[in-house]
């Protein structure tokens, strides 16, 4: 699988797991839960973790040890995108100006 599809593809089931609601009822069944589906970065993480062990996309190619490969990549991904997105939102999106 092409690797921007996959960083498509996680981005995606991210944001559905982040405002579905089914999986909204589940982060609230605890407030570890809550954070982790608050944070694009920490859930981001475990959507590309499982992601990569079925694609087997890897960032480490030459040097691939088994566990640790995908969880560096899925790191390296995760981080990415959620930069990519903050930077999205940055430029393009709403900004809330009012004093609260």
């Amino acid at each position: 699988m092409n690797l921007v599809a996959v960083l498509v593809l996680g981005r995606l089931i991210t944001w559905a797991f982040q405002t579905s609601g089914p999986t909204k009822r589940i982060w609230s069944l605890h407030p570890l839960l809550e954070e982790l589906g608050e944070c694009d970065f920490c859930l981001g993480f475990w959507v590309y973790l499982g992601l990569l062990f079925i694609v087997r996309v890897n960032l480490l190619d030459p040097y691939y040890v088994p566990v640790a490969s995908e969880i560096v990549t899925a790191v390296a991904f995760s981080f990415g995108v959620h930069l990519a997105r903050i930077g999205w939102s940055m430029k393009f999106g709403i900004m809330d100006l009012t004093d609260d």
